[in-house]
């Protein structure tokens, strides 16, 4: 078969340059139109649904709201898990979906049985809707209004130029799914009621919402014919919005008293207020002085990316608006942007293509080097800008993204590119330059060449591709991570192998026409006589050589128990995400005072830009935050401009030292992306999370903190903290039944002033073209700012009398639950971790070890360990079945190959002669044993057989022309020796860049590039002595 493709591919070599012209025509078409990402989007196939619930305290929208919602969403088909956060007017549910099902069916499906759902919630509660269409790493961009001090626009006109003006232009871009506002004041018509002027009018608080709802609506008449024309009658008797309507709600009537009409003025203040906030931003940074200057409360947008779409395209997008959005803002107001994912994918991408070059280089100095003639280099070197532009082609064509992880595929991968190529022009060197073959045309000769070892180069990347299919039985968030990987190497050495078996020969018929002068490389030839000698004396000392492998591979197995585990290295992202938790009773007011105070502490480090703190929550839709949680955004300089610290990790305990000033508050340093894919993984912004389940809060709290404790203890367990569940102050207001029987009075009348006396409710709206505006009636604040106050409001009984709220009602302060989180309907608690100097397996051991033998937990009561040591543990598993497998596959590849096991066997003893390098370069490197890492394993079995298989194939060659086994054994390895070390070197200095690498994203390749470069070390070494020492004995 190979012999016929060769002899075709010479035949008609004009063709296969035609169809490399085209290749690289097409291949220049397509990649720009690939997909950009940062990091490969880990979120599992999840939809939100919220719910708000205005004023209502957590329990009771866990249990008029939450639960009916979360048990129907069982019903449906493919649900993993259904998680849930209940808080004070805010209901959150993720349904979880099995992986592969599709976002728009899941969402349709949520949407059906939200309809079930929205009966069992009691009316006037709260209307479930579904959140934004977006990943967990869907918050791609976010931007700031800043007004000039001299423009006189306050925190309530930027919020309205926010949602009205900036909101509406960003909208329409492709990938843009929604637009959280953050920050600010929602503007409003506030109508503020006296109850004493109330009662002494005889008036109810549902008599003046009817009267403002009444006196405001626009209604339609049809048509009325004048003459010759059509008129459109319309009746306009909507409120003016402004100053304007004030006054007209002030003089809207009520009722008439004795021919004295009763106007809204007479019994309230009606003036523009803030809507009740969940959440501000604050903003400190340098100025162009490098002074530090705080400016105060700002307002904020997150642009999400809808699920799927091209995060580079969706930013390039938003910035060619920012011009036109600018220019629809007033004066003195700036749209500025303050994150920004594009350019962590720039940088990501540069930290790829920076490696990429540097290894170009370096192959090209190695093959120069060896193959002494510029046109075989060339011609090797043809096949990297090929592969990778065929493999970048089909991945633009299947709709993959380029990103940190199938780049770096690409990376890891350009070395084996070059292994057919450099295996065929060495060869088609060999036979031009031999002397007996001087009357013979290049073309017959390159056949015969080229038909030699176009076998052994198919089935070598037949077993590197093989190699790779483990891969693909990853599930969750580290299919999502490698799998990318694994099939941009494949499309590459796919590539690669049609370059090396179909261009190359044809491209050496014409560049080779006029034969070649084969010169002795000057590296090469003391190298080859050493390598003689050393061989000879191998091959005497067959025991020594075997005692030295068999002492190598015992090393390397004590040394693997003492690497530690982990599931991935964090990223670098080149910005620190610091979440402050205060305590749970901490008012929004209090959080605004405390964050300029951190910024100014934290900008006194020169390495931080600015910091913004972003308190509480934004819109609906955003991240469930209470009004005690900070988390400050801190924009660093670029590293080279770092004073105080070389790593961010050591820039971390500097501020943590400095901050500890402050004593009760709680602070968890993280990075935007890595609080996200945290988030994403167990619904808890840090890398460990211990949940203990059971329904009573008050034992999970008293349980969580002893777990706390616990974990605190535990060396290199950081920032443990148990999320809040108790200590949120409330005031509850407790009817005594008997005493409102005595008077005639119902619960509900009760209820009534506390919802909607001490609550508020909305009387309709203020509509100006696109804004809207809520008119909202409740008590004026000095009749319901102190529990006295409270107690004193009145009621009017039936009989007409009179009655305190306090007479008939109980009115104190108790502590209770700020929020209640579940997870498959179960309560749970979690207490969360980082993990730092040292790896997570042994910590996540340490916990188990202290829980087991330290607690003692009540029945119904368990306790799981999740996060990234999930994801760990479930990839380990799956590796141990998996790796066996591809090795028996390999073994299957090769018995086709060879057909003699025993030879089989002996190409198979690379595999741990290879692990042997891998494992002590990660334990002298001090790096972990993580999935990237074990990837590294995986791509070294498949480089480690292709050695032997070259080496092998050659022996076997000169056995079968009648050679004695030494001779063949000798001469073999000895020929070999040439291609053997290009394919190491040239593997292994195209991975060197990404071992030195210090660029955004660099730290998920290392462990990588580490195993592989030290396994191709111990590798090459052991393949060029113990192989021909085995030769003999194995294969009979």
């Amino acid at each position: 078969m190979f012999n016929l493709l060769i002899e075709a591919v010479i035949k008609s070599r004009l063709l296969v340059v035609l169809a490399l012209l085209a290749a690289i025509a097409v291949s220049a078409f397509m990649i720009p139109k690939l997909n950009l990402d940062a990091f490969p989007d880990v979120t599992n196939v999840q939809v939100a649904v919220n719910t708000e619930a205005p004023g209502l305290a957590a329990e009771e929208v866990e249990q008029l709201i939450t639960y009916p919602i979360e048990a129907v969403m069982y019903a449906l088909p493919d649900v993993e898990q259904v998680r849930s956060i209940s808080k004070t007017g805010l209901s959150g549910v993720t349904v979880v979906f099995k992986e592969g099902v599709d976002i728009y069916f899941a969402r349709q499906l949520v949407f059906e049985r939200l309809q079930s759902a929205k009966e069992l919630i009691p009316t006037g509660v709260g209307m479930p809707t579904m959140g934004p269409n977006t990943s967990g790493l869907g918050q791609v961009y976010q931007y700031l209004l800043e007004a000039k001090p001299s423009a006189n626009i306050d925190s309530m006109a930027l919020r309205s130029l926010n949602d009205w003006v900036v909101k509406l232009l960003i909208l329409p871009i492709d990938g843009v799914t929604d637009i959280l506002s953050f920050g600010g004041e929602v503007k409003q018509y506030q109508v503020n009621l006296n109850p004493n002027k109330l009662l002494a009018y005889d008036l109810t608080q549902q008599d003046v919402s009817n009267a403002l709802d009444a006196n405001n609506s626009n209604v339609g008449g049809w048509y009325m014919n004048r003459g010759q024309e059509q008129l459109v009658i319309r009746g306009t008797g909507w409120f003016t919005p402004g100053e304007k309507g004030l006054t007209e709600i002030a003089q809207t009537p009520i009722k008439t008293i004795d021919g004295t009409v009763v106007k809204v003025a007479d019994v309230a203040n009606v003036e523009l207020g803030s809507e009740i906030r969940q959440g501000a931003v604050t903003l400190s940074k340098r100025d162009e002085k490098g002074e530090i200057v705080n400016r105060g409360e700002v307002v904020t947008g997150i642009v999400l990316k809808r699920m799927g779409a091209n995060t580079k395209q969706t930013i390039d997008g938003i910035n060619a608006r920012v011009e036109m959005i600018n220019q629809a803002l007033p004066k003195g107001v700036e749209f500025k942007a303050i994150y920004d994912q594009a350019e962590l994918i720039s940088q990501a991408v540069q930290t790829v293509i920076d490696a990429l070059l540097l290894a170009f280089i370096f192959i090209i100095i190695v093959l120069a080097l060896f193959l002494l003639d510029l046109r075989a280099t060339f011609l090797v070197l043809l096949s990297i800008p090929i592969s990778i532009g065929l493999a970048l082609s089909v991945m633009a064509w299947l709709g993959l993204s380029a990103n940190l992880m199938s780049l770096g595929g690409i990376a890891v991968a350009i070395g084996m590119l070059v292994d057919g190529s450099v295996v065929m022009v060495e060869n088609v060197f060999r036979h031009l330059g031999l002397k007996n073959n001087q009357h013979k045309s290049p073309a017959e000769l390159v056949a015969t060449a080229a038909k030699e070892v176009s076998r052994p180069i198919f089935f070598a990347s037949l077993i590197i591709l093989t190699v790779f299919l483990p891969l693909f039985s990853f599930e969750g968030v580290e299919a999502k991570l490698f799998q990318p990987m694994a099939v941009s190497i494949m499309l590459a050495i796919i590539s690669a192998v049609i370059v090396a078996l179909v261009v190359v020969p044809a491209l050496c018929v014409y560049l080779f026409a006029k034969g070649v002068t084969v010169k002795q490389s000057i590296l090469l030839k003391p190298i080859d006589m050493l390598y003689q000698r050393a061989l000879q004396k191998a091959l005497h000392a067959k025991r020594s050589v075997l005692a030295i492998a068999g002492l190598l591979l015992i090393v390397a197995a004590v040394m693997l128990p003492k690497l530690g585990t982990e599931f991935v290295p964090e990223l670098e992202e080149g910005t620190i995400n610091l979440r402050v938790t205060l305590a749970p009773s901490a008012s929004l007011d209090t959080a605004i005072a405390v964050a300029p105070k951190l910024e100014a502490m934290l900008l006194e480090f020169s390495e931080v830009e600015y910091a913004l703190s972003r308190i509480g929550r934004a819109e609906v839709g955003g991240d469930p935050e209470p009004v005690n949680n900070i988390e400050i955004y801190l924009g660093l300089k670029p590293h080279e401009q770092w004073v105080n610290a070389k790593t961010r990790v050591e820039l971390q305990q500097l501020m943590e030292a400095k901050l500890e000033q402050f004593p009760g508050l709680l602070f968890n340093f993280s990075q935007p992306i890595a609080t996200r894919v945290d988030e994403l993984l167990s619904g808890v912004k840090a890398q460990l999370a211990i949940k203990l389940f059971g329904s009573d809060l008050a034992v999970l709290s008293e349980k969580g903190q002893q777990i706390e404790q616990l974990v605190q203890q535990i060396p290199g367990a950081k920032d443990v903290a148990m999320e809040q569940i108790g200590g949120e102050a409330q005031l509850i207001v407790k009817p005594n039944r008997l005493a409102l029987s005595r008077f005639g009075l119902s619960v509900a009348d009760l209820m009534d002033v506390v919802q909607h006396g001490i609550g508020g409710q909305s009387a309709g709206q203020i509509i100006n073209a696109n804004e809207r505006y809520d008119i909202y009636v409740r008590i004026a604040k000095s009749y319901r700012q102190n529990p006295d106050v409270i107690a004193d409001l009145r009621l009017r009984t039936p009989a007409g009398a009179i009655v305190r709220v306090g007479d008939v009602a109980d009115v104190q302060i108790e502590s209770g639950a700020p929020q209640v989180r579940r997870d498959d309907v179960q309560r749970r608690v979690v207490i969360q971790a980082n993990v730092q100097g040292r790896d997570m397996g042994s910590v996540v051991a340490d916990i188990r070890a202290a829980i087991a033998d330290k607690m003692q937990l009540p029945s119904g009561y368990s306790v799981a360990i999740g996060g990234q040591f999930e994801n760990q543990q479930r990839a380990q598993q799956r590796l141990m079945i998996v790796v066996p497998v591809a090795l028996l596959l390999i073994a299957l590849l090769l018995y086709f190959a060879f057909s003699n096991l025993s030879q089989v066997m002996l190409i198979l003893v690379n595999v741990p002669l290879a692990v042997i390098g891998g494992v002590i370069a990660l334990y002298v490197s001090g790096q972990y044993l993580s999935v990237p890492s074990s990837v590294g394993f995986i791509t070294l079995f498949g480089v480690a057989v292709l050695n032997g298989v070259v080496m092998v194939e050659s022996i076997n060659q000169r056995v079968s022309t009648g050679d004695s086994k030494d001779k063949a054994v000798f001469e073999g390895a000895v020929s070999r020796l040439r291609p053997v070390l290009m394919t190491a070197l040239t593997s292994m200095l195209g991975l060197i860049p990404m071992l030195l690498s210090t660029g955004i994203g660099a730290e998920i390749q290392k462990p990588l590039a580490t195993v592989i470069v030290g396994g191709l070390v111990s590798a090459t070494f052991l393949t060029l002595f113990v192989l021909p020492v085995l030769y003999k004995s194995m294969s009979k």
